[in-house]
């Protein structure tokens, strides 16, 4: 009995003495909260892939086996597509491309994802494709009434879908007229303009042309081949094709194109606000060849209907006038033949032009440069290979000792970058850019 309430006693010494503890500030007991099993988290949808614009033009570039060609020389054309000029891997043609020579003159009209022009054959108009290595005859239009040497015309749009070409007639007495529906090639109407002549004069071959939306004119530039010293413009009505006005300048001696129209140069741009710059040229006092020219940039107002006789550009006296391309901002993008500033010592075919670009405002002209030096010479007066496609300018050059090679100008900054070559022993003629078959 002594042993029962011993143990007792004890037992509740011991709970009086475990409640006591529970209970003390001192020391608490942290309460142990069980550990939750890892939640898998959920994965993120994965982005759905955006599919890389697709570009909605591509360039051509047209060589020449050997020397540079243009405007009926003896050589053989091939071209080749390529979606982009920034890349820098040499371009070569060695089994690829298409050769054109047989078919087309490179002298040619662009719009859109096509040529057209009146070919080597000089029966008919044609529009074509060249696709891959593929050159495509898409419309065939014989002549009716109004017949066209091939390379010899110029050309206006109207519309996307509206061509007028110019030139003069076979025997150089008239200036004759032909309106094509380009969708289809069918002429909706020919004719000659109504241009005085002295009595016994001829016109020069074809002139220039182009159309200013703003008044629904054509305005046409022309010499009589017995005037050298002057020029004229006709403004024609583009609904009748009646000539309105018809007026002389005489500060320069031609235009920059005379004979091949803008088939394959840039003579002439219209700026943002629709004046129309031409590129002109005057022969050197005491040349000895009347190749031998220095330049000048003259400007006919938007919906004026003589020259702006307030303006002259280029006012350099040294330099013939080969290109004449608008940039932005009121700069344009000139090829110069100058054998003098180069160093050729020779007119016509040499390496002796080179890149400026001119603020139509100031006049002030500065040279094309890459890594600070300027680009090298070229050789081709008859070659377009500046053209200007959004924000930027590709440039190309054909020198005499380094590979063809496109440069590319930002038209913001000014800023030159080097885009791809093309494989030495080739003249390096055009570059032209034409809708992807795809395209909208």
């Amino acid at each position: 009995m002594k042993k029962f309430q011993f143990l007792a006693c004890a037992f509740a010494t011991l709970l009086a003495a475990t409640t006591f503890s529970a209970c003390s500030d001192d020391d608490p007991i942290t309460p142990v909260t069980p550990t939750p099993e890892p939640e898998t988290p959920t994965p993120e949808p994965e982005p759905t892939p955006v599919e890389p614009e697709k570009a909605t033009y591509h360039f051509d570039i047209w060589v020449s086996v050997g020397s540079t060609g243009g405007m009926g020389s003896n050589t053989s054309y091939l071209v080749k597509g390529l979606d982009s000029l920034t890349v820098q891997p040499t371009v070569d043609f060695k089994n690829d491309g298409v050769d054109v020579t047989a078919t087309m003159n490179m002298e040619s009209i662009i719009k859109g994802k096509y040529y057209y022009q009146v070919p080597i054959s000089a029966d008919r108009f044609s529009k074509y494709q060249i696709v891959g290595n593929q050159l495509k005859v898409i419309k065939e239009q014989p002549f009716v009434k109004n017949t066209f040497k091939d390379r010899r015309y110029t050309h206006a749009w109207i519309d996307d879908n509206t061509l007028v070409l110019i030139a003069a007639n076979g025997t150089a007495n008239k200036v004759i007229w032909t309106k094509l529906n380009a969708e289809d090639m069918t002429i909706l109407d020919e004719g000659e303009l109504t241009l005085q002549v002295p009595e016994g004069d001829k016109f020069s071959t074809s002139g220039l042309a182009r159309y200013r939306k703003s008044d629904d004119r054509i305005i046409y530039f022309f010499q009589h081949k017995a005037e050298t010293h002057n020029f004229y413009a006709a403004f024609i009505n583009a609904k009748d094709m009646t000539v309105e006005a018809e007026v002389k300048e005489d500060r320069a001696d031609m235009m920059a194109g005379t004979a091949y129209g803008e088939l394959l140069q840039d003579k002439m741009f219209f700026d943002e606000n629709e004046n129309l710059y031409l590129a002109c040229n005057t022969v050197l006092p005491n040349a000895s060849s009347s190749t031998q020219q220095f330049g000048r940039l003259l400007r006919v107002k938007n919906g004026a209907l003589d020259f702006d006789k307030e303006y002259e550009g280029y006012r350099y006296d040294a330099g013939k006038l080969i290109t004449s391309t608008y940039l932005a901002n009121n700069k344009a993008l000139l090829y110069i033949m100058d054998p003098t500033y180069t160093g050729a010592n020779a007119w016509g075919s040499a390496y002796n032009c080179y890149y400026a670009v001119i603020d139509l405002d100031t006049d002030q002209k500065e040279e094309i440069q890459y890594e600070g030096q300027p680009l090298p010479f070229s050789e081709g007066n008859f070659s377009q290979r500046a053209v200007v496609v959004g924000d930027k300018a590709y440039i190309g050059t054909n020198p005499e000792k380094d590979q063809p090679t496109i440069y590319i100008y930002d038209l913001a900054t000014g800023q030159v970058t080097k885009g791809l070559s093309i494989t030495e022993g080739y003249g390096f003629n055009r570059i032209a850019v034409l809708d992807n078959e795809d395209a909208q």
